[in-house]
């Protein structure tokens, strides 16, 4: 793992400040996906924002709709008694989601933002589009059964693990998104992109 700078944000306001002076930071909160890769060195962050201590774990049910935080606990989510009645959808797919211990951890915002990779994105003597620009793709020609059948470019083919991102897709979800000086809302659609030429990038999400 590559040595990085720590920053606790203390407050929303604070996260985004953090957010706009260091554009290569990434966020943490529970943690589940980003260690894994900064472990396996796909992920080489130089400044780490936690944000797990921040208000933003609400869920909320609305006249038709359900607002969710995006450090609100998967498995909080999936246990909830109103998403359970209203959205079972979603409660089911959440629970189809990795392990129980890894759902106590994992946030809904990490689990929607984990990259979108295949076992080739994992090995670094490997070519991968994804973790190397320009690179080429291992995955075209090597071992592809879990790889996907839509979506797909010449530059990538893998696949978004997040069973959650699928039934809020279905559920015509929205997300909402802040900078520092801005905020927009996106259906989720338009969130987690499509490889194109760019499998670099797995979100619509810019920098801050």
């Amino acid at each position: 793992m590559e040595r990085f700078a720590y920053h606790r944000a203390a407050s929303e306001s604070a996260a985004l400040a953090l957010a706009a002076a260091y554009p290569d930071a990434a966020f943490i909160a529970g943690g589940t996906d980003l260690l894994q890769l900064c472990r396996q060195g796909p992920a080489t962050p130089a400044q780490l924002i936690d944000i797990s201590r921040l208000p933003l774990d609400r869920i909320e049910p609305r006249t038709g709709a359900m607002r969710i935080g995006a450090l609100a606990r998967m498995a909080d989510v999936a246990d909830h008694p109103e998403v359970r009645r209203d959205y079972p959808a979603l409660a089911q797919a959440i629970e189809a989601s990795a392990s129980p211990q890894v759902r106590n951890l994992a946030t809904v915002g990490g689990n929607l933002l984990q990259r979108t990779r295949c076992g080739y994105f994992r090995s670094p003597d490997l070519p991968c589009n994804k973790r190397q620009p320009g690179s080429g793709c291992a995955a075209r020609n090597g071992e592809n059964r879990l790889h996907a059948i839509f979506g797909a470019s010449l530059h990538c083919a893998a696949t978004h693990a997040s069973d959650m991102a699928v039934a809020l897709l279905a559920l015509d979800a929205r997300v909402h998104l802040r900078r520092q000086e801005a905020a927009r809302v996106l259906p989720i659609a338009a969130l987690i992109r499509l490889p194109g030429d760019t499998p670099e990038r797995d979100s619509a999400l810019a920098p801050g």
